[in-house]
């Protein structure tokens, strides 16, 4: 096994890009589960609803992702490469296909949503609250797609300090106008689960005039003027792109709509099983934070290697961040373990049923995860950084569409199995996709210079 390098230069790379982009995702997990807190003492119908409006917006936030993504990794490898031009194009690009991808969804949850959410849940009650919490937050769908970006083609460059710095400044404004408008502080009317939907809106709107008033303020490379813009008007340089992000965010949208599935699903067991599943998911995104700057870090780091064509430090660099991964995930997943009468003591406003179900769940996410955390260690931070978006598609598809949702959906509508039960189910795909992702890394397919084939 290859030992953990002792380089402080090492480390300290690792820390300025790992740390920023975990605190940030931790941050951003913590204000869920504020959102969820705060309405907990509306019942378990407001939990609920922002419990599914949050899986349904986590939903395009993952196919934002996956457009950001593909743009992270070209800028990561042309920055290797020292092409910033090409750095600049990409960025341009995927703006403007983000943009054009956005607007439907965005005419989508804002126009008369509660005609097709009650295709979604059963409870009247529960599409009323997210209907209406969609509909204000619809605009923010948009303005989120050019933070994604923004933020993704910064931190590729090593710039991961700024995007930590505007996430921070619009959670503590979203935290405040929470308190102000869900129980009416300060002269304002308590507008219950729609307060919470407008300070999302406007936290929204300040973090991307953040972003933008420090990129064109310091006359960053990223200060795109109308000039930089046309040539990625034209047809070939957006296909070059969607040629390659294509799959990524095939993959990104299938996923994030498979992961959202498991969640509505989840809501045929019952409203109590899906509040539960309202509190657990920002727990699980906190926990998920660390691991997801770890991997962005991987990402980068083995991106810039290949694009140099250093690919025995890109091999070398992936074992390395495995073995942490690994021992990080079995230290992090007792210590949750240990703290969760701690953390399930913040809803205290929680029915008992609700309260006794989360605490068992917790349990078996503390032991189930590290596979989850592996597997996206090495499709985030190792396959997607030689740009295999396709093997990584290609098995993500099959195993969740061809056996994982099936095998969940029979287990609720016919299975007559106990929730607890249910929701180990949601890992088995991981389970599933462990061996062939460790194959497919072994064969090293997946050291691409993207520069050089993007060139041919």
């Amino acid at each position: 096994m290859t030992p953990l390098p002792r380089s402080r230069s090492f480390w300290w790379t690792v820390v300025l890009l790992a740390l920023p982009i975990a605190l940030q995702m931790l941050l951003q997990s913590l204000l869920g589960m504020a959102d969820v807190v705060m309405v907990s003492s509306l019942g378990s119908e407001a939990i609920a609803a922002v419990g599914l409006a949050a899986k349904l917006q986590f939903l395009l936030l993952v196919l934002m992702s996956g457009l950001a993504t593909g743009c992270s990794v070209l800028v990561a490898q042309y920055s290797g490469a020292g092409d910033f031009p090409s750095c600049q194009r990409t960025l341009a690009v995927t703006l403007l296909v983000g943009s054009v991808t956005m607007v439907p969804f965005l005419l989508l949850f804002g126009l008369l949503p509660e005609l097709w959410l009650s295709w979604l849940n059963p409870d009247t009650e529960v599409v009323g609250l997210t209907a209406q919490y969609l509909s204000i937050t619809a605009l923010a769908l948009l303005l989120t797609q050019w933070i994604v970006i923004y933020e993704a083609s910064l931190r590729a460059l090593g710039n991961t300090a700024m995007p930590l710095v505007a996430g921070a400044l619009s959670i503590l404004v979203n935290v405040g106008l929470n308190y102000i408008l869900i129980f009416g502080h300060l002269g304002f009317p308590a507008l219950g689960v729609a307060g919470a939907a407008w300070g999302t809106l406007i936290a929204r709107l300040l973090q991307l005039l953040f972003i933008v008033s420090w990129v064109y303020g310091r006359r960053h490379g990223f200060a795109l003027s109308w000039a930089q813009f046309r040539p990625a008007l034209a047809w070939q340089p957006a296909a070059r792109f969607l040629s390659f992000s294509l799959p990524l965010v095939a993959n990104y949208g299938l996923w994030g709509l498979g992961n959202a599935t498991y969640h509505v699903l989840t809501g045929f067991a019952g409203t109590h099983a899906l509040a539960v599943m309202g509190v657990i998911v920002p727990i699980e995104s906190s926990f998920f934070a660390l691991f997801v700057g770890l991997a962005n870090a991987c990402a980068v780091m083995v991106g810039r290697a290949l694009g140099a064509d250093r690919t025995e430090e890109a091999w070398r660099l992936h074992k390395i961040f495995v073995r942490l991964t690994l021992m990080l995930v079995f230290t992090l997943s007792f210590a949750l373990w240990l703290a969760s009468p701690w953390i399930l003591s913040a809803f205290g406003h929680v029915e008992e049923a609700t309260a006794s179900l989360l605490s068992h769940t917790l349990t078996i996410f503390c032991l189930l995860v590290w596979v989850k955390i592996l597997n996206m260690m090495r499709i985030i931070g190792v396959l997607r950084a030689g740009g295999d978006n396709r093997f990584v598609l290609i098995t993500d598809v099959t195993v969740m569409w061809g056996l994982g949702l099936p095998i969940f959906a029979a287990a609720i509508f016919w299975g007559g199995w106990p929730f607890l039960l249910i929701y180990a189910l949601m890992f088995l795909e991981d389970v599933l996709k462990f061996v062939p992702m460790w194959r497919r890394i072994g064969k090293r397919l997946w050291m691409k210079n993207l520069t050089r084939d993007r060139e041919r």
